[in-house]
């Protein structure tokens, strides 16, 4: 079944075709609120609050074929509310270092962990549209529409972000 479909039937309450529309996402989903609260209990916690602020809101929700970037963006809401409320969020490197036994010969894992670090330094804008473009694999316009932004601002996030972690990995 289609995405408009589905979306009808969740607004008229069909909770079935709602739990369809969001099981297609869960994986995505999940990557993405696991990249704000480096952590696996957190991030099934953002993704809850935001499944359930989408299922309270379907009915203001006005196109339907952008339902996906409307759960996008409440999910990065919810994530950053969940960062201000907790206001510390340990760095996803040193978790990875703890969890992993990293050799000193395996220079991938290690470049890995790097770029998984000088992520964490970019402020939000500039972290969300990282991950957005090169971890969810999505188009600048995608991006745009997501946040909300002109395409042109994007690209100029883009570029700062990628001049910052080109500075940070060369520094490590």
């Amino acid at each position: 079944m289609d995405t408009q479909s589905l979306v009808d039937q969740a607004k008229r309450g069909d909770g079935n075709a709602f739990w369809e529309l969001i099981e297609g996402k869960k994986a995505s989903l999940y990557r993405m609120a696991f990249w704000y609260s480096k952590n696996e209990t957190d991030a099934m916690d953002i993704v809850s609050e935001a499944v359930y602020k989408a299922y309270v809101s379907l009915p203001q929700l006005k196109n339907h074929e952008f339902f996906y970037t409307w759960l996008t963006r409440i999910l990065i809401h919810c994530a950053y509310d969940f960062i201000k409320i907790n206001k510390t969020v340990p760095h996803l490197a040193s978790k990875m270092m703890n969890e992993m036994k990293s050799t000193p010969e395996d220079s991938r894992s290690e470049a890995i962990l790097d770029l998984y670090n000088a992520i964490d330094t970019l402020d939000e804008q500039h972290r969300s549209v990282v991950i957005l473009k090169y971890l969810e694999d999505m188009t600048v316009a995608q991006v745009a529409e997501v946040l909300k932004m002109p395409a042109g601002t994007v690209k100029t996030y883009l570029h700062r972000a990628l001049l910052h972690l080109r500075i940070k990995l060369e520094e490590v």
